[in-house]
């Protein structure tokens, strides 16, 4: 029997106590707002989450400001914000694989628990992770992907934006699912990532679409696939790994995070403007422009998908018997 986040309760607690908040709460904002980005200034993530900080500053009379804090995989920025004052004045904007990955990779290092420490606001947009090459890599489909990787054991290497992140485990998953051995470069940031591959440094990477397919597009690199169950509507004609790896499915999403014992009023302030700013047809263009799809999920439904996502990818990550950094 699966027990039930220590923020479940919190939030059911502090929807009894909804009527007795304080002023300061209901009037929430009343000064600038920080949101945390724990990834490097011009990542996908950190793009969404100007375009949402833009809107809510202007939506709510407030200063959303972005602060970018990098590093071990994204989670120095998420202890940073889950130790802040939780009275809605720091939040942070993350991919739900950092909520459910890093977890079962740093464990005790982490310096904060997922389930305990921090509550999911709202998801606000998803894309597919895509799997590209450098030109010189002879393969053009997936099977003559796998042909090659398998050929060429310990001589190949893909870039990440750390351990634990998307591109990691999108990378894991098909050396699980093929047995291939190749070297984990990880990176800072996914410009440094394709910045190495388009220079022939590295031969491959997973790396969000948004960030992936304007190679593509340029010709400066190869696409092989994306890493959702379905073909992504942005290309219809790129595979999806799935259909050569059945269940393989890797998505990048932004998510919205407050500290656990935010108030219930402010969160789910926070979480209707953010839904509505999914809604809004300048907001859906920008996104669009970013190869990303809006998505509206907050509340209860939100937080049973991370619980279920932190469930799904624990073994993953033992078979892959990641060492703690």
């Amino acid at each position: 029997m699966k027990t039930l986040p220590t923020y479940v309760f919190a939030s059911l607690a502090a929807a009894a106590l909804m009527t007795a908040a304080p002023a300061q709460a209901q009037n929430w904002p009343t000064k600038p707002v920080t949101v945390i980005v724990p990834f490097a200034a011009g990542g996908n993530t950190d793009v969404a989450a100007r375009i949402f900080a833009d809107r809510l500053s202007q939506r709510l009379g407030q200063q959303f400001v972005i602060e970018n804090k990098s590093g071990a995989g994204g989670s120095l920025g998420i202890a940073a914000m889950a130790k802040a004052q939780p009275d809605g004045y720091t939040l942070g904007v993350v991919t739900a694989g950092t909520l459910f990955i890093l977890p079962h990779i740093y464990k005790d290092k982490l310096g904060y628990d997922s389930r305990k420490d921090i509550r999911p606001v709202a998801q606000v947009g998803t894309q597919p992770n895509m799997l590209i090459v450098h030109p010189s890599v002879p393969a053009k489909t997936v099977p003559e992907f796998i042909a090659y990787i398998k050929a060429n054991p310990d001589k190949l290497s893909y870039g990440s934006s750390g351990i634990g992140t998307s591109q990691h485990l999108c990378m894991e998953l098909i050396v699980q699912a093929t047995g291939a051995k190749i070297t984990h470069v990880p990176y800072r940031a996914s410009n440094q990532i394709i910045q190495d591959l388009l220079g022939g440094q590295i031969q491959m990477t997973c790396d969000q679409f948004s960030t992936a397919y304007p190679q593509v597009q340029a010709g400066k690199a190869k696409a092989i696939a994306v890493s959702s169950l379905e073909r992504y509507g942005f290309d219809n004609s790129i595979p999806t790994l799935a259909e050569s790896i059945p269940g393989l499915d890797v998505t990048w999403s932004a998510v919205f995070i407050a500290p656990a014992n935010v108030p219930e009023n402010i969160r789910k302030k926070l979480a209707d403007e953010l839904i509505a700013i999914t809604r809004e047809p300048a907001i859906i263009e920008k996104l669009k422009m970013l190869g990303v799809t809006p998505a509206s999920l907050s509340g209860a439904d939100l937080e049973k998908t991370v619980l279920a996502d932190y469930d799904k990818w624990l073994p993953i990550v033992e078979r892959a018997k990641i060492p703690q950094p």
